[in-house]
């Protein structure tokens, strides 16, 4: 969302229901006053936990200045509203019962999820599936990419006569991106590498160059086996906000079964189940 449709976006009544009382005295500092109604920092923050990214290019006063706008826009059109009867307007209350209810299943489902998705339960669930991780290998490699047979066993003859494999990789490698590293290609699973690789390092020990090229769709390849190591799994920090993004959502889907069957319900429309998002309805099969 821009700063531009700030503004239009709080006018429209997307959070109007979620945002606080003005008048409400808090021990913050005042951004803006509407005539005798005093608009605080407070209220900034809340207001803007509703409104997404702004523009990224801007500055975070010039942000924050928006943010203060739409509040003031928002004040003063919300009191003309109400000098001319409208919190009595049945659209209105209709549209109030709507957001009232929406903002209490958002509070209810965040808290019951914060409840339900403790940090112990998101560390067991990491250590559960770290354990059943199976035991996998990386190796550290370096390649020397050439585009014919001839190139590679030029360069095998070289390092064989005492030429550091990092040397002859850096003027004769045709991998751009890791000839400046000395061929280092750094970590990999084999499952990352060609197959042909894969095969060619099974039986090479740490710190011995291939005696033969291997060749690949991508050309003729000498290889260097630096380091074998144990694939260690991610770190827990590095995982834990997905992990617990995916352990929320799971949770807030039981909560509303449990609450669902748990109530009486009855539904007096047909109940159809909504389209593939991929099927647009044509068919793109064989003419």
């Amino acid at each position: 969302m821009t700063i531009g449709n700030i503004r239009n976006a709080l006018l429209a009544g997307l959070i109007l229901a979620a945002v606080p009382a003005f008048a409400e005295e808090r021990a913050d500092q005042v951004a803006a006053r509407v005539g005798d109604t005093e608009i605080l920092e407070s209220d900034v923050t809340f207001a803007t936990s509703f409104l997404g990214d702004s523009n990224p290019e801007a500055t975070q006063e010039a942000r924050k200045s928006a943010v203060v706008d739409a509040l003031i826009d928002l004040k003063v059109v919300s009191d003309a509203a109400i000098r001319d009867g409208m919190e009595n307007d049945e659209t209105f209350k209709r549209q109030m019962t709507f957001l009232r209810q929406q903002a209490l299943r958002q509070v209810y489902l965040a808290k019951a999820a914060a409840v339900a998705v403790t940090e112990d339960v998101v560390r067991k669930a990491y250590d559960e599936r770290v354990a059943a991780m199976p035991v996998g290998e990386e190796v550290r490699l370096r390649h020397i990419l050439t585009s014919d047979q001839a190139g590679a066993d030029a360069a095998i003859r070289e390092i064989a006569g005492g030429m550091p494999f990092e040397e002859v990789a850096g003027r004769t490698s045709l991998d751009d991106a890791s000839k400046g590293k000395g061929g280092d290609l750094g970590f990999l699973t084999t499952e990352q590498l060609p197959p042909e690789l894969g095969t060619a390092i099974a039986t090479m020990k740490a710190g011995e160059t291939s005696t033969n090229p291997i060749e690949t769709p991508f050309g003729f390849h000498v290889l260097k086996l630096e380091e074998r190591r144990k694939r260690e799994p991610p770190a827990f920090e590095t995982v834990s906000a997905e992990l617990r993004s995916g352990m929320e959502a799971q949770a807030v889907g039981k909560i509303v079964a449990d609450l669902k069957a748990s109530a009486r319900i009855e539904k007096l429309v047909p109940d159809v189940a909504m389209p593939d998002a991929s099927d647009d309805g044509h068919d793109h099969g064989a003419n």
